[in-house]
């Protein structure tokens, strides 16, 4: 299944190796002609991209979309065409992402650079917007619609401690700010406690960069679950914001999805625009999955990589053609101590830092901490990454948002589903048993 083959069995009896269900090799084959008749069937529709592109298939085989005449639809070639012309866009995917494209199972924009979330990719900036347009012509919905420009409304939010106004900025506009959520005291002591964990890490060599040309590079560092990382950053997840603000939105029993820290620093390239819950694949933009709640430990301005959003892009079918660009977005400023608080459908990504190093407040700490409906699976797998230490001193409240309290019918433990209760890591775990076969006896019980 995706792509992982079988292991070797562990019971020679229970080898499945001569019993498939088809011819897997052929497999590869099958999706490329599917892919091409997708790409024919679209090519009236493919003639609104006005260019060249190359699609390869990973293989020797590369096809061609010639859709420069305007005047007549786009053709289908197996080779270069014949004005020798050098495409304005070039491809390379699985013939699976054409197929998932067209079916309306995977979004274009994460289908193409899922990959390119915390850095630059290497596609030309030329050829991103013609990549997108071409994927999503391929889609059911066809292309989304341009998100309406900020100048266009005729008010935007601003931070306040009216939670009433902040909840409905969230509703209209896809987001909200929360003013003085941590008072000067506050905002110090976990300031002082990411700035230290960050210079820590660096120089234990265990830091994760970001902002930079590729997934290992960049001046941003983020610091990936804080539940580990000190008690301050514990006693934050007992903010009341979070009761007022998550289960209004997404329900009672929301998991913590994720937990960072993120310092944007000085010659950082912006993050690629996105929305949280890209990963939630089919796409599905008429349900709130998400919220995130960041807070400002410094103030947070345009100049120091300050969160840029799309307002109002969390309603509908909206998306930006190019999400490498921060054109018609705006910054989400605010003072330190505000919390900006944001719907998981609103397109955003962190800002370019254009501060020069070492001057006043050119490092942006801030603190996410976003939450995710109880079915969806959590970005961080807790059950892998919680040190035992700081597992020994959770309360019910910290166990509950890491998904260690059954809801419903999910998060139990060996069986055991009851809403509402709670359970810790085993290291006893009811494993192989084995005992002779005797017919069930009518009464008999654990133990006989």
């Amino acid at each position: 299944m995706a792509g992982v083959p079988p292991g070797k069995p562990m019971v020679p009896e229970l080898d499945f190796s001569s019993q498939p269900y088809g011819d897997l090799s052929k497999r590869f084959d099958r999706d490329v002609a599917h892919a091409r008749d997708i790409i024919r069937e679209k090519l009236p529709a493919l003639s609104e991209l006005n260019a060249l592109l190359s699609i390869s298939f990973g293989t020797s085989l590369t096809l061609f979309i010639d859709a420069r005449a305007s005047e007549s639809p786009a053709k289908l070639l197996e080779s270069r065409p014949g004005d020798g012309a050098e495409p304005d866009c070039q491809l390379t995917l699985r013939p699976e992402t054409i197929i998932q494209f067209y079916q309306g199972h995977l979004d274009p924009r994460y289908g193409l650079f899922k990959d390119d979330f915390l850095h630059d990719t290497a596609m030309s900036k030329k050829s991103i917007p013609l990549a997108i347009k071409f994927s999503d012509l391929l889609t059911p919905q066809g292309p989304p619609a341009v998100p309406k420009p900020p100048s266009a409304f005729e008010r935007l939010p601003v931070p306040t401690e009216d939670i009433a106004q902040v909840k409905r900025d969230v509703k209209e506009f896809g987001y909200g700010l929360v003013k003085n959520a941590l008072t000067p005291t506050q905002v110090a002591v976990l300031r002082k406690a990411v700035e230290e964990q960050a210079a820590g890490e660096r120089k234990a060599g265990v830091a994760r960069m970001d902002g930079g040309a590729d997934a290992t590079s960049g001046p941003n560092q983020r610091l990936w679950v804080l539940i580990n990382k000190g008690d301050e950053f514990l006693d934050l997840l007992n903010h009341p914001l979070i009761d007022e603000i998550v289960p209004w939105l997404i329900g009672d029993h929301a998991l913590l999805h994720s937990y960072l820290a993120n310092i944007a620093r000085p010659g950082n390239i912006p993050m690629v625009m996105h929305t949280d819950q890209v990963a939630i694949q089919p796409p599905i933009r008429d349900v709130v999955f998400g919220v995130n709640i960041m807070f400002a430990l410094t103030d947070v301005h345009a100049s120091n990589g300050a969160t840029r959003i799309i307002p109002g892009s969390h309603l509908g079918h909206v998306a930006p053609a190019d999400i490498f660009s921060i054109d018609g977005t705006i910054p989400a400023e605010a003072p330190a101590g505000s919390a900006f608080v944001f719907d998981s459908r609103l397109w955003h990504g962190t800002g370019p830092n254009t501060l020069t190093p070492g001057s006043p407040d050119s490092e942006r700490p801030t603190i996410f901490m976003f939450f995710m409906r109880s079915f969806i699976r959590s970005q961080e797998n807790y059950s892998l990454s919680l040190r035992p230490d700081v597992a020994r001193k959770l309360t019910k409240r910290h166990r509950k948002f890491l998904g260690f309290c059954a809801t419903g019918t999910v998060g139990g433990q060996e069986g055991y589903i009851n809403e509402g209760a709670y359970f810790d890591r085993k290291e006893d775990c009811v494993g192989t048993i084995r005992a002779p076969h005797e017919p069930y006896v009518p009464g008999s019980v654990n133990g006989v």
